[in-house]
């Protein structure tokens, strides 16, 4: 029956993905895999970097404790999630510092896409099934959250978001089904004349797939997009791909290979504007 049919290809699509693994690990690509190191990363879950073009701040995601609020998430025993921020002094990252009130909440609060010029930067809010949200630096200290409008924010669950080069696009991760194409998709949402989101828009087949994308990130260079997806050539979860715009279209996606990419979920890429460093979170 159809429950079989179901098993049938997901038991093709692993073994697609141990062949694709074993592929890419005899070729593997050259990169060199630092942890940035104890200024950022903890014993507790941090995730989700996200950089300004040209390196000076990171904001980043992370479930350690002195949350705002105190709370602990009770289905994973974890608390509940924060952003924090870090500039860069030389070559090295200063201590990561919460960012407090008005940018987190008592709620999950999670950083999402920075702006090129690091004066914008996007939020997922636990709130409503997840929806995304906007600041603003004025001076030195954010501007409280506001929440995107319907075009983006719908009553299901929309995770993720970035900002194109110039900030007249926003790219963002939902799972509604109105439009999509199955599971989590990437759409695209342009500024009107009048400062406003538009209408979202489906990036399409040649990105999205019947499984999971997430971790969409636009390059600098305004052309080549970043995202992580269950579907196309994966190596096992999540893996990071790559895709160019060109010829009015999307090309086929690559997979970024190992050692970027593991069995495990491999997901939140940015690179910066230079391309010499590239942040990303794994799950190994």
């Amino acid at each position: 029956g159809e429950e079989f049919n179901g098993l049938k290809e997901e038991v093709i699509k692993h073994i697609e993905e141990c062949n694709t693994g074993k592929e890419m690990v005899k070729h593997p690509i050259r990169v060199f895999i630092d942890n940035v190191g104890p200024e950022i990363n903890t014993q507790y879950s941090d995730y989700g970097p996200v950089i300004s073009a040209d390196e000076s701040i990171m904001l980043f995601t992370s479930r350690r404790p002195g949350t705002t609020g105190g709370l602990m998430d009770p289905q994973i025993n974890e608390y509940f999630e924060d952003i924090y921020v870090s500039t860069r002094k030389g070559s090295k990252w200063t201590t990561a510092m919460n960012m407090g009130s008005p940018i987190n909440t008592e709620d999950h609060d999670a950083n999402s896409g920075l702006s090129a010029d690091g004066q914008k930067f996007l939020i997922y809010i636990g709130k409503n099934n997840g929806d995304l949200y906007e600041a603003e630096l004025k001076g030195e200290s954010w501007s409280k959250p506001e929440r995107m409008n319907k075009n983006i924010n719908t009553d299901f669950h929309e995770s993720s978001a970035c900002y194109s080069p110039d900030g007249k696009a926003v790219y963002f991760v939902s799972d509604k089904p109105e439009g999509g194409l199955g599971s989590r998709d990437i759409y695209v949402s342009m500024k009107d004349e009048k400062g406003r989101w538009g209408k979202a828009v489906n990036l399409g087949n040649a990105i999205n797939t019947p499984y999971g994308e997430e971790g969409v990130f636009m390059h600098p260079d305004g052309k080549t997009i970043y995202f992580s997806s269950q579907g196309h050539k994966s190596m096992g979860g999540y893996d990071i791909f790559k895709s160019v715009y060109g010829n009015g279209r999307w090309g086929e996606p690559e997979n970024l290979g190992y050692p970027v990419n593991t069995p495990d979920d491999d997901v939140f890429f940015v690179i910066s504007a230079s391309g010499k460093h590239g942040y990303y979170a794994s799950f190994n």
